[in-house]
């Protein structure tokens, strides 16, 4: 993972509407792991853009219960389109729930999701369960939440205003069989701001054909599989710190991150091809982790090019 830095107010259209110049650029870490983040104040506050809610779905191949929390979602998404965005975690847990069936040519297992399973949720979930912005459910002391309360849980936290806007884009070029994706993710701040937020993105693979097991034994050969998560572009798995030595966020704080991401050939299991032209990016922005802060302000997705 690499972060290049990028010039912030390029042209007369973007000086007309900065206020500080020069451009504050914001470097952690070194080498590979560098991260530089460009920002600045705009003249003018922007309104808040609806609340995008993000689902982390635990989910398996050989888990018989799991189509129908996959239904779930798919229902949610088509009564409010553009709002939800989902990524499918398969964790490496040696469960035989998310282990691949008999059969199978994809092996959507990953330690990164484990590890996400872990560090953000405390344990590995039963399957199917979700967290939903990394927030507890209602009166729940944890964060996970069972499929029968996903609808419930969305439609309870879209109302929300955000205080702060988010943006992603996404272009890829394959040279010499390496396909290299550049991914810029832009957050507007909408209030003031003192506590520290992180930068999360992580890339997401649709349309995949394989064998998924449904109830009483039985096997489906051409199931297809939609967001399903292909590996983290910043850090796991609390993301990347946004400008973390500026104190205050002042309202029309904006900053632009920019990732040059190396796609994988394959799943991290290496079983099964990763296809960039079915591959979309889900950038969110949540708490770091301390002091239990673990919300999503907001989350984004894109395709991951063209």
């Amino acid at each position: 993972m690499k972060r290049s830095f990028l010039a912030a107010c390029i042209g007369t259209l973007f000086f007309a509407a900065c206020k500080e110049v020069p451009v504050v650029g914001i470097t952690y870490g070194t080498g590979a792991a560098a991260v530089t983040d460009t920002t600045y104040v705009l003249t003018s506050v922007p309104a808040a853009t609806a609340h995008q809610v993000l689902v982390e779905e635990f989910t398996g191949q050989a888990c018989s219960n799991c189509p129908a929390g996959h239904a779930i979602l798919d229902s949610d998404e088509v009564h409010y389109p553009g709002l939800i965005n989902v990524i499918a975690l398969f964790p490496h847990d040696n469960s035989p729930l998310t282990n691949p069936p008999a059969g199978a040519a994809y092996d959507f297992t990953s330690v990164t999701a484990l590890n996400i399973a872990n560090t953000v949720y405390g344990s590995v979930p039963q399957y199917p369960s979700a967290g939903i912005d990394r927030l507890p459910y209602l009166s729940s002391s944890g964060r996970y939440i069972a499929d029968a309360n996903w609808t419930a849980d969305i439609t309870s936290l879209l109302p929300q205003v955000d205080s702060l806007n988010m943006g992603v884009s996404s272009s890829y070029a394959t040279v010499a069989g390496v396909t290299t994706a550049t991914i810029v993710a832009t957050v507007t701040y909408l209030q003031s701001m003192t506590t520290q937020q992180n930068l999360s993105v992580v890339v997401v693979a649709d349309s995949i054909i394989d064998v998924q097991e449904f109830p009483f034994g039985t096997d489906t050969p051409d199931y297809v599989f939609n967001s399903v998560f292909v590996g983290a572009v910043s850090g796991v798995p609390y993301g990347d710190p946004l400008i973390d030595t500026i104190t205050l966020k002042a309202p029309g704080r904006f900053v632009r991150s920019v990732y040059t991401y190396t796609v994988p050939g394959t799943f991290s299991s290496g079983k099964g091809a990763v296809n960039p032209a079915h591959c979309r990016v889900v950038a969110f922005v949540n708490g770091p982790g301390t002091g239990g802060n673990y919300q999503v302000y907001q989350s984004v997705q894109a395709p991951l090019g063209p």
